[in-house]
């Protein structure tokens, strides 16, 4: 009998070691899931209606003036944003359409300066020190605070494919960004800055959300 219950015990020790094992396994593999990475730089939840990527802050433009918020580096303005991604524009557009967002798609090349882009509403923010930041208070224009860039979700995938800029998100209203703002109309120009003094330093990692209204 107490050579059985030694066997027993024993068994049921290698069970709880496992059980355990496993779990850790299962644990680190749901924060592999739920972290990005440079080889998974975004991810999107319906729920919430929010698309979440990983991006790398560009310090030339907390100084120096550009239109773009954000672009893929493999694009031909993959330099001239104020953030860096490895997102591509592909994903966030499909990614914003599984959340419910729905394209305006009313600009192209040719449209009128001035023109404002269409489509569904995005607010866009900043995760800075855990907290989420209006992109609009980590910004400015021709050197003065902003209050709305009004985002929209552009779409503009046809247009995004065969200028290959890479650009994802612009501040003023653009026929190849997927998402940019309709508060300045199209061929605003490159008026816009970070904020140093909010914005992480040059080359750090910085989470941009763009949640569906």
């Amino acid at each position: 009998m107490k050579k059985n219950s030694l066997i027993i015990g024993f068994i049921a020790s290698l069970l709880l070691v496992f059980g355990i094992a496993l779990g850790t396994t299962a644990n680190v593999q749901a924060a592999k899931s739920n972290s990005l990475t440079s080889s998974h730089p975004v991810q999107y939840n319906k729920k919430k209606k929010e698309v979440t990527l990983l991006t790398t802050v560009n310090g030339t433009y907390f100084t120096q003036p550009t239109r773009h918020v954000i672009v893929n580096v493999d694009g031909s303005n993959g330099n001239k944003s104020l953030l860096k991604t490895n997102a591509t524009p592909k994903q966030i557009y499909n990614d914003l359409k599984k959340v419910g967002a729905k394209p305006g798609d009313n600009l192209d090349m040719k449209s009128k300066a001035g023109s404002k882009v269409k489509g569904s509403s995005i607010k866009v923010f900043f995760v800075i020190n855990g907290k989420r930041v209006k992109a609009e208070k980590a910004v400015q224009v021709n050197n003065k605070n902003l209050k709305k860039l009004d985002f929209k979700f552009g779409g503009n995938m046809k247009t995004n494919n065969k200028a290959k800029t890479g650009c994802v998100l612009c501040f003023d209203s653009c026929p190849v960004g997927i998402v940019s703002g309709a508060k300045y109309g199209y061929k605003y120009g490159e008026h816009f800055t970070g904020k140093s003094s909010v914005l992480p330093k040059d080359g750090s990692n910085l989470k941009v959300v763009m949640q569906v209204k």
